[in-house]
């Protein structure tokens, strides 16, 4: 379970706790009032409060190459110091009714900052909540969605989205290290290279279809219709994979030979991480693949109260305003 090879930034113990300080200040509920929140937190960064070796950081990050640099990983993150423990039946009613503080929703909201992206929301998931919790639910447990139970396949968040994620940052609040449950990630780099141009060739073309994602399905307050035949290969770039393992079918025996070649390629490059408490993981979504793998469980209760927190972001909201709810700068209406 070690992962100190991935990981870029570790907050010191006097960084962490100066950061804690200050997010733990910001009494204003993100769901409730989620602008006045992201105020609260940008004023950190205004104030100059940032540990100046994070900012740094953030900087030299901005300016990587995403398609070779997909990754974002910060170690030892400040957390809230007492989390609730969420219910099975009704995990994200509860969080809202029961957590007191948001340092990890702080956490989240500053690093989307520093790193020049905006968090955003659907309404199809968690009623629009910008903050989202990978954490089982019991109606959800059999679901390929942030509610499984079990494993999740490898994907690209919300890849038939009209409202796709330019990043997808998840921050970790409880894993049990008895269970061998791992978020693996493959670039798309690394995928590509293990490809013969025949089976790029293929990817390309209009033949392959998949279904809307589980969640933005799942009693919908917008329904989002038929999902499109598409390519796998291209789409917001030329190296974007539109993938979702298990799920993104060929309609054709070439495409789905392509489809065997893609999977076992993913497979072959991934990087299992595993998510501790104040592990904080971005992957840029259009440039790797992510997923959850179950390697081996000697707690099964304990598979109930696994939580990340997560959001997803983009680069420019005015791209995608046309998608938001009436009155709202970045909530999709889907």
């Amino acid at each position: 379970m070690r992962n100190s090879e991935i990981i870029q930034f570790t907050f010191s113990e006097s960084e962490k706790l100066k950061t804690y300080d200050l997010l733990n200040e910001i009494t204003i509920n993100p769901y409730q009032n989620y602008d006045a929140f992201m105020v609260a937190v940008a004023d950190i960064v205004r104030n100059g409060e940032v540990p100046e070796r994070f900012l740094v950081h953030c900087e030299k990050k901005r300016k990587e190459d995403e398609y070779e640099s997909p990754y974002t990983v910060f170690d030892n993150c400040p957390i809230d110091a007492e989390l609730p423990w969420l219910g099975f039946v009704n995990p994200v009613e509860e969080k809202r009714r029961l957590k007191q503080t948001f340092v990890a929703e702080g956490m989240l909201g500053l690093s989307a900052i520093l790193l020049n992206q905006s968090p955003i929301g659907y309404m199809n998931v968690n009623d629009g909540d910008v903050f989202q919790d990978i954490h089982p639910k019991q109606e959800l447990q059999n679901s390929q969605s942030q509610k499984a139970l079990n494993e999740i396949y490898f994907h690209k968040d919300l890849a038939n989205h009209f409202v796709r994620p330019d990043w997808v940052n998840i921050l970790g609040l409880r894993n049990n290290t008895e269970n061998e449950i791992y978020t693996c990630f493959a670039r798309n780099v690394d995928i590509l290279s293990k490809l013969s141009d025949e089976t790029r060739s293929v990817l390309r073309d209009n033949l392959f279809y998949t279904p809307f994602d589980d969640l933005s399905t799942h009693k919908s307050h917008v329904q989002l219709g038929e999902a499109d035949i598409h390519p796998v290969l291209g789409g917001v770039t030329p190296t974007d994979i539109r993938y979702f393992e298990n799920r993104t079918k060929g309609i054709n025996e070439t495409a789905e030979t392509a489809i065997a070649k893609l999977k076992q390629a993913i497979h072959d490059v991934k990087v299992p991480v595993f998510v501790t408490p104040g592990l904080f993981m971005g992957a840029a979504n259009n440039d790797c693949l992510h997923n959850k793998e179950i390697r081996n469980i000697r707690n099964q209760e304990a598979l109930k109260s696994r939580w990340l927190m997560k959001t997803v972001n983009v680069r420019n909201l005015n791209e995608h305003s046309k998608h938001f709810v009436q009155g709202k700068k970045n909530i999709v209406a889907g």
